[in-house]
């Protein structure tokens, strides 16, 4: 294989603008800041799986206008482009992000190409040419003909809808691809959406659907479920907590960096945690990416590596 991992989601560029308060409807309030970071949910996983050696093709549809910069990085990063799509005449997907000193905030999103999703053309490179298929935001319908390309070919596949499990599928589409799952990720809002959708009770209901169920649970650390028990994962503690956007998808970057190398899903667990820590320690999603050496001396307090 010429690449571990096929990293399917959004590219986009983040606008984040801090106000003293959200205004209300009908007025005008000034900034107070604004900055301009690379995101998206396979972008970020990309990149921080490519700083910790991960063979990874990313997978997703952009506009014309796509910053050289943002390609660049990847780029240098190691990430392979081949299957990084303009679309002629579209716009990159773009989030516009608010947040005031409360700690409110609202977002306002362009999906760009990437809401056209019956009539995008498959981006086989990213199923043929990996081990395991990374499945990230974006439309279910497209999705399910990536899974089903994918599992012709005996390709692993991991589920991770993210925040548009909430809004975007239905519980039959939602069913259709968790079939073919072999990981399922989710924080704890998301994995009780996925119950409501399968009408089961538990966590360990969703086992009956796919084999291992990854819970994010903040600053309590994640859980590895499995049908031979529960693995509880710590927290890896940060020097300091300045952005936690992003957070997740460097959990699952830490994660493929130790399926990659053969570790057992503790270990994995445990990496994830441990990338997830540099991550927030900066602001923006893809400003503070650890390499493996320095994920696995962190991660050393918790596991022998």
């Amino acid at each position: 294989m010429r690449n571990y991992l096929g990293a399917f989601g959004h590219v986009a560029i983040d606008h984040i603008v801090t106000l003293r308060r959200l205004p209300r409807p009908n007025t005008s309030i000034e900034i107070l800041g604004r900055r301009r970071s690379f995101g998206g949910t396979a972008g970020n996983l990309s990149r921080a799986a490519a700083c910790l050696g991960v063979k990874t093709s990313l997978a997703s549809f952009v506009g014309e206008d796509f910053p050289s910069d943002y390609r660049k990085a990847l780029r240098k990063d190691g990430v392979d482009l081949t299957d990084l799509r303009p679309i002629r005449g579209a716009t990159t997907p773009t989030a516009w992000i608010f947040s005031d000193s409360a700690g409110n905030q609202m977002a306002i999103i362009d999906q760009g190409p990437m809401k056209e999703g019956v009539r995008l053309p498959i981006l086989r490179h990213s199923v043929v040419d990996v081990e395991l298929v990374h499945l990230g935001t974006g439309r279910p319908q497209y999705y399910i003909r990536i899974a089903r390309l994918a599992a012709e070919l005996d390709r692993t596949i991991a589920f991770d809808p993210s925040q548009e499990i909430h809004y975007v599928y239905t519980p039959r589409l939602f069913r259709t691809l968790l079939r073919h799952t072999a990981y399922f990720f989710g924080n704890e809002a998301e994995i009780i959406q996925a119950k409501r959708f399968l009408r089961v009770t538990s966590t360990e209901g969703l086992l009956r659907f796919a084999p291992v169920v990854i819970v994010t649970l903040g600053s309590r650390g994640s859980a590895v479920h499995t049908r031979d028990g529960k693995i509880r994962i710590p927290r890896v503690p940060s020097t300091r907590v300045a952005d936690v956007t992003g957070a997740g998808d460097a959990y699952r970057a830490g994660f493929y960096a130790g399926l990659s190398r053969g570790f057992d899903l503790r270990h994995c667990g445990i990496l994830g945690s441990s990338v997830a820590s540099f991550v927030v320690e900066a602001q923006g999603t893809q400003t503070h990416l650890p390499t493996w050496t320095q994920a696995v001396q962190r991660a050393r307090k918790y596991a022998p590596f």
